[in-house]
């Protein structure tokens, strides 16, 4: 498994725990009715996180960084949507002040931190892993030697006494 899987793999993990966090943290802050915590909401957050743990733990990197990028779009779209755009209750700049406003808008930025770090990680887990040192030609490889070759037959190099080497 690569570094950026294993990372990815982390950040799905902590974006569970700040989400299910920031439900509880909607219910303080919303009136009634909308001020308890919904466990089918914890149950679908949860079965999608985990869904999305596995397919990025056993899949390939091509089809794993494309998993994770879906998901932390469509989480992130769900979150600019419902936080920043949409005029409702729990709209970051629409708060009713208390006292767990200020909590509630930490978490909401830190969520959408893990969304753009989760598709930045998705993204370079789906470009495949990085080149080694050994895939590209350094000073002692055999292209360096045959490069005086390929000049030499493709053009007539003269010696330094001006005799033709071709």
């Amino acid at each position: 498994m690569t570094k950026a899987r294993t990372l990815a793999l982390l950040v799905v993990a902590a974006h569970w725990i700040v989400a299910i966090w920031h439900l509880f943290l909607a219910a303080k802050i919303l009136p009634a009715p909308n001020n308890h915590v919904s466990w089918l909401a914890i149950i679908l957050i949860t079965s999608g996180h985990v869904g999305v743990s596995i397919l990025l733990w056993k899949l390939s990197d091509k089809v794993a960084g494309f998993v994770s990028v879906i998901f932390f779009l469509a989480a992130m779209s769900a979150d600019l949507y419902e936080h920043f755009l949409h005029a409702s209750q729990n709209n970051v700049f629409m708060l009713a002040r208390g006292d767990w406003t200020a909590i509630f808008s930490v978490s909401v930025f830190i969520l959408l931190a893990l969304e753009i770090v989760g598709c930045l990680l998705g993204t370079i887990v789906l470009g495949g892993r990085t080149r080694n040192n050994k895939s590209t030609p350094g000073l002692n490889s055999k292209f360096r030697k045959q490069i005086p070759k390929l000049l030499s037959s493709r053009f007539n190099a003269l010696s330094p006494d001006g005799a033709s080497l071709g």
